[in-house]
């Protein structure tokens, strides 16, 4: 017996086992989104607690280092993902939400996404505006866009929380919807957590 799925056999099941279809996700996006999603909550606990430690804590400098670089990497893996997309489109919602719910789910999922780009793009230039360098693991220096300006380097840091904490408000929504469509609706049809697992 196969330790691998018969779909593995040959190129074109390979090819099926990565593109996205319209009963599912595909790998790469599956490997994507639980990535992106484990580093963004990573980022935001990461940061609330950055953001308490004390001017002269000895790896203040350390964390804050690899917290850039990490939201540079989330950066990275988004525009991937957004690229993907265009790609291997991904399935359509099921035919048996509510109005209300598909309406929901869709400006959800537009605003996640707009925020997956707003957030460390702020982060990255107030860094910029603080006088900061970004380093991406001391393998790459990120070129800076931005002058240093402490008033700039203040708005961008209150837009990099805001943005921050609404995206974790919006997951909060998305995994509650799809939590209520398994274990509330009990429909095999509206179970859209099965395609991303």
């Amino acid at each position: 017996m196969p330790l691998l799925p018969q779909a593995f056999d040959n190129p074109a099941g390979r090819l099926c086992m990565l593109m996205n279809s319209a009963q599912g996700y595909g790998l790469v996006s599956k490997v994507l989104h639980w990535l992106i999603a484990i580093m963004i909550l990573t980022l935001i606990a990461v940061g609330a607690y950055m953001s308490d430690l004390d001017k002269d804590a000895p790896a203040r400098a350390q964390i804050y280092g690899l917290h850039k670089a990490f939201g540079v990497t989330v950066l990275g893996l988004v525009l991937l993902r957004v690229a993907w997309i265009k790609l291997s489109a991904a399935p359509g919602l099921p035919a048996g939400l509510r109005h209300w719910e598909s309406v929901l789910s869709r400006i959800v999922k537009v605003l996640l996404y707009i925020l997956m780009l707003l957030t460390p793009v702020a982060g990255y230039l107030m860094s910029n505006a603080a006088g900061k360098p970004i380093s991406w693991f001391g393998l790459i220096e990120v070129p800076a866009l931005l002058g240093e300006d402490e008033q700039w380097r203040e708005i961008l840091g209150e837009l990099h929380e805001v943005f921050a904490f609404s995206m974790l408000g919006l997951a909060g929504l998305h995994i509650a919807g799809a939590l209520k469509h398994r274990y509330v609706d009990k429909d095999p049809r509206l179970d859209v957590l099965k395609r991303m697992l």
